[in-house]
């Protein structure tokens, strides 16, 4: 059966996902991050959370590359994955010994159930797949269900300065050396400014008609904060680049990283209730 295409479809909801990300664990292989990615992922828990080992959670895993380099740093991981294809590439590298521990499964985190209560829990590059509504039932699942009172939220969020700016654009890729399912292919970038949606279509040069497409909804730092809102999470810290984003301050900004961006960091802690 062929996958589900966003345009086809042509309409926003989740049914693409899934068809989607499994296409892509064949283009992209197991690790289609640029070098370095992962350690600087470890680093950054250890600079906002602290150090020494942790029960940490991660939302999207994909191929698994980060949460075996969380691992490898003396963490006990979960990673969740929906893509089969993705999910088999990161149960391999759980086979192999690590300071700490992963364990790897194969569901939708939307309602995917679990007992545990973890330190952190890091969604990196997977937030803002789905409708708002879908993002503030993530967020309330994470504050209600899976993060220690002390805990705190690592999560990617992206900006869209970026894709609107390179809306309409196109670039020809060679298949990746060492990836036996990737092809030459065409990568357009389109942006939905009624939705505030990047839209992110990859199309096989030799098989246009199996072009597929991912949609992630973009926030600006102000817009995230009013989608926080009854969620159980505030903020604690915003950076882009590893440069602070001063969100409470009344500073008219009108340069900085941000304009250029594909996202932004976001650290999260659980509202605190205080009895009167």
């Amino acid at each position: 059966m062929k996958p589900e295409s966003l345009f086809e479809l042509g309409h926003y909801s989740l049914e693409w996902v899934k068809d989607f990300y499994d296409q892509a664990g064949i283009w992209w292989g197991p690790d289609p991050q640029e070098r370095g990615v992962h350690e600087t992922r470890v680093e950054t828990i250890e600079r906002l959370c602290g150090s020494g080992p942790k029960r940490i959670l991660e939302l999207g895993a994909g191929p698994g590359a980060t949460a075996a380099a969380m691992a490898d740093a003396g963490h006990s991981v979960v990673a969740i994955e929906l893509s089969s294809t993705r999910a088999q590439y990161a149960r391999e590298l759980a086979k192999i010994t690590h300071l700490g521990s992963l364990t790897i499964l194969e569901a939708d985190f939307y309602t995917v159930e679990m007992d545990d209560l973890f330190d952190v829990v890091c969604c990196w590059e997977t937030f803002g797949i789905g409708s708002d509504v879908d993002q503030r039932r993530l967020l309330e699942r994470i504050a209600r269900d899976w993060l220690d009172k002390n805990g705190c939220v690592l999560m990617d969020v992206y900006n869209p300065i970026r894709p609107m700016r390179e809306a309409g654009l196109e670039r020809r890729l060679k298949p990746l050396k060492g990836v036996p399912g990737s092809v030459e292919m065409i990568n357009r970038c389109t942006f939905d400014p009624v939705h505030c949606r990047w839209i992110d279509e990859w199309q096989p040069l030799a098989e246009p008609d199996k072009a597929l497409a991912q949609s992630i909804r973009c926030y600006t730092p102000v817009d995230f904060m009013l989608l926080l809102e009854g969620s159980g999470l505030s903020i604690k810290y915003m950076e882009v680049d590893g440069k602070t984003l001063a969100i409470d301050a009344d500073a008219i900004t009108t340069s900085g990283p941000l304009m250029e961006a594909w996202s932004y960091l976001v650290q999260l802690t659980p509202v605190r209730v205080t009895n009167k």
